[in-house]
């Protein structure tokens, strides 16, 4: 038996003008993908359809949305900012009764666009925002999930059905978006610049700032505008560099360096490593700094070969130590550009390196 949205969709479908090819799919996802908030806030979620192809009609949608009552509460939906004007929004009666209590942890969402060609929903490859979640987060905890399921109960399934085609389901990757939730008095800021210009012993949440370089037990997140980055100390595994994390924890200066300690770390979404800043060994001690950034140094090593770190010098009154990461360091007098994290020990700034090709020989 067909579902009743697919019946209705391919009666609405007659309207739609054709487009070119079925094979391409529409994705559900949320915006924002990840948030920390305070518990006792508002979370708000824009649920958006992102097509492979620019300019894809859309003439209905099932969304089934799963998430944890004892974190957040369901509170309504919201068309505010919504470009599109749907003929249906919301919850409608179902054969598996999923919206017979829309508060429990499961609701279907549904969307009908309006008749005819000219009136249909257009979705840009940017994306179009459809219609936003809004919850309560009830309890502090390190992260918590809404979910897009792909089916519930005996009959009802996620779907997107295309404008162009009658009955065509181009339902493409369902999003999943995850909030941390922590207490009142954590500063909760977006740039790695706002961490730093806390006082030490705050309590500071951030998501935002990309993942730059990972180490075993701590990682460095920088902004994406390469003005501003932080080390994050954490007890669990790092997350993968060019992601964005969401992270908890307590500002502090451990070894002339500013740290984001003890850190909770909830679930990355994914970005892009930012490109490294290129500065000579002067810049590190002058001006504003540059502690917490991914960088490039040139100069001349000063080295025993194998050991673990060695000495930099560009020719000025300057020079750092450059601390290698599970590779050997180069020929001694070499001449080399490194590539890493701008941090601090006891004696001064230490250029961090985690990868053998982020350290190049450019002549003996």
């Amino acid at each position: 038996m067909k579902h009743p949205l697919a019946v209705l969709a391919a009666a609405l479908a007659v309207y739609f003008c054709s487009v070119g090819g079925s094979e391409a799919a529409v994705n559900l996802e949320w915006r924002p993908a990840a948030q920390v908030v305070h518990a006792g806030n508002a979370v708000n979620l824009g649920l958006y359809l992102v097509p492979d192809i620019a300019d894809w009609p859309v003439s209905a949608m099932d969304v089934i949305v799963i998430h944890n009552t004892t974190h957040l509460e369901f509170q309504s939906l919201s068309a505010a900012g919504a470009p599109y004007n749907w003929l249906s929004s919301g919850f409608p009666n179902d054969p598996d009764n999923i919206n017979k209590n829309r508060y429990d942890g499961d609701m279907l969402y549904q969307a009908l666009a309006q008749l005819g060609s000219s009136n249909s929903a257009i979705v840009p490859l940017s994306g179009l925002l459809v219609t936003t979640f809004q919850f309560t987060a009830r309890t502090v905890v390190n992260e918590t999930a809404v979910n897009i399921a792909p089916t519930f109960g005996s009959s009802a399934k996620t779907a997107v059905y295309e404008g162009g085609t009658p009955n065509s389901d181009v339902t493409g990757t369902l999003g999943t978006a995850r909030v941390m939730i922590v207490p009142l008095g954590v500063q909760i800021v977006l740039t790695a610049a706002d961490a730093r210009s806390l006082a030490d012993g705050a309590q500071v949440g951030v998501v935002g700032p990309v993942v730059s370089r990972r180490f075993q037990s701590y990682f460095y997140i920088q902004d994406g505008s390469r003005a501003s980055g932080i080390r994050v100390n954490c007890a669990t595994a790092p997350p993968a560099e060019g992601s964005i994390p969401m992270v908890s924890g307590t500002l502090s200066i451990i070894d002339g360096e500013r740290v984001i300690d003890g850190a909770v770390v909830g679930t990355s979404t994914l970005a892009s490593v930012p490109r490294p800043l290129g500065m000579n060994l002067s810049s590190l001690r002058n001006g504003l700094s540059p502690q917490g950034l991914l960088i490039t140094l040139v100069g001349r090593a000063s080295s025993t070969p194998g050991t673990s770190s060695f000495v930099m010098n560009d020719g000025s009154i300057n020079s750092v130590t450059v601390e290698l990461h599970g590779f050997g360091a180069p020929d001694d007098a070499a001449f080399v550009a490194a590539t890493g994290v701008l941090g601090a020990d006891s004696n001064g700034p230490v250029l961090r390196v985690n990868k053998p090709a982020d350290v190049r020989v450019l002549q003996g």
